[in-house]
């Protein structure tokens, strides 16, 4: 169903013999912490959803694209829309809407000349060659052993200097199209959307984060206080996983050295230039995510899907780096639509934050949602 247009859219007390200014401050702890538990643990705001829309509108037709992964908008200053794909399959979509899979490009982008949600649907212009065909935006060359090694874009920043990408750096370990495996993450800039970008360099490498490091860029915003916070996924433990948390000036983007990373741990304050003390700061978080502010909900939104429940979940935080409050479920996936890669699309909300959208792969076909909060 389309979607219908709208106008508007400290550390413990010491353990002195007790005295009535004691008991009166424990009191008032107390009191405090307890409120501040009750606003953590607060229900999530109502909200209605709407029917999910398909990204891609595509007829019978031959030589065109029948699926795309990854999904991620990025607002551009002239009004149209970049959206980063970690995969773009090609083929044919014959008269009875099947479709036949000729090949698969990994790490392309899009083009929608519209900043509208309304308007994105049917109307992408994928970065190609002369002859039509998908390009990849972070091409390989032969020193790269590119026949093996894939560059997936997950998030990017766009200004008027120029468009920053984080791409994880995939290794190939099999013949299937998801035989790969992550050895790092990197940064690529450009001085227009649809590129060609060039990849920065950490020395000889292009491995900004190592693959024993937390892959960061899963999910990127630029806040008001002149910081761009950068999220990573990073395994905790064999079988647990979560986000940490890194952040660093705009115009410091491509330089690993000039970021920082948030830690519960460091004695000399909350940020440490050393990545081995960064804390997780959201557990349980998948590969793809989103982190935006939400004005209407004065407070950051994280957004993504749950695999093992077969949701999209949204969780609430004050700050960055949290606490985050008990995930609220947005909307539930059927087994047969193996969905996956939820995440809001900051750049299409509306009304202060009270209307947001965000998109889910449904069998590597993007659906796209919104969310009305009351």
């Amino acid at each position: 169903m389309p979607f219908k247009t709208e106008k508007e859219e400290g550390k413990a007390l010491k353990r002195n013999r007790p005295s009535v200014f004691c008991m009166l401050a424990a009191c008032v702890l107390f009191a405090f912490v307890t409120a501040a538990a009750a606003r953590e643990e607060s229900s999530f705001p109502a909200f209605s959803v709407s029917s999910g829309t398909p990204l891609l509108i595509q007829g019978p037709s031959t030589g065109t694209v029948v699926a795309q992964g990854g999904n991620y908008s990025v607002p551009l200053p002239d009004g149209r829309t970049l959206w980063l794909l970690n995969n773009i399959w090609t083929g044919e979509i014959k008269p009875g809407g099947q479709a036949a899979v000729w090949g698969i490009i990994d790490g392309g982008a899009a083009i929608s000349p519209s900043s509208s949600p309304y308007t994105q649907a049917g109307s992408l212009a994928y970065v190609s060659d002369e002859q039509g065909w998908p390009l990849p935006l972070l091409s390989g060359d032969l020193k790269e052993y590119s026949q093996v090694r894939k560059f997936w874009p997950r998030s990017g920043l766009c200004s008027a200097v120029g468009c920053y990408v984080f791409y994880s750096i995939m290794n190939n370990y099999g013949p299937e199209p998801y035989d790969y495996f992550r050895v790092g993450q990197g940064i690529a800039l450009a001085q227009t959307p649809e590129g060609p970008y060039s990849k920065a360099r950490l020395g000889p490498r292009y491995a900004i984060w190592s693959d024993i490091e937390p892959a960061f860029g899963s999910a990127v915003f630029a806040d008001e206080d002149g910081w761009v916070y950068v999220y990573g996924r990073s395994i905790q433990t064999p079988g647990e996983y979560g986000a940490e948390l890194a952040r660093v000036k705009p115009e410091n983007l491509a330089s690993r050295e000039k970021y920082s990373y948030y830690s519960f741990e460091t004695a000399s304050g909350s940020w440490t230039e050393d990545i081995s003390e960064a804390s997780m700061v959201i557990e349980g978080i998948p590969d793809e995510f989103s982190v935006s502010y939400n004005s209407r909900l004065k407070s950051y939104l994280a957004v993504y899907y749950d695999a093992e429940g077969g949701r999209v979940l949204a969780r609430r935080s004050r700050y960055p780096w949290g606490p985050w409050d008990k995930p609220a479920a947005l909307l539930t996936c059927g087994k047969e639509d193996y969905c996956y890669g939820a995440k809001e699309q900051p750049g299409f909300s509306a009304g202060d934050g009270r209307i947001i959208f965000i998109t889910v792969e449904k069998k590597n076909s993007p659906y796209i949602y919104k969310i009305v909060f009351k």
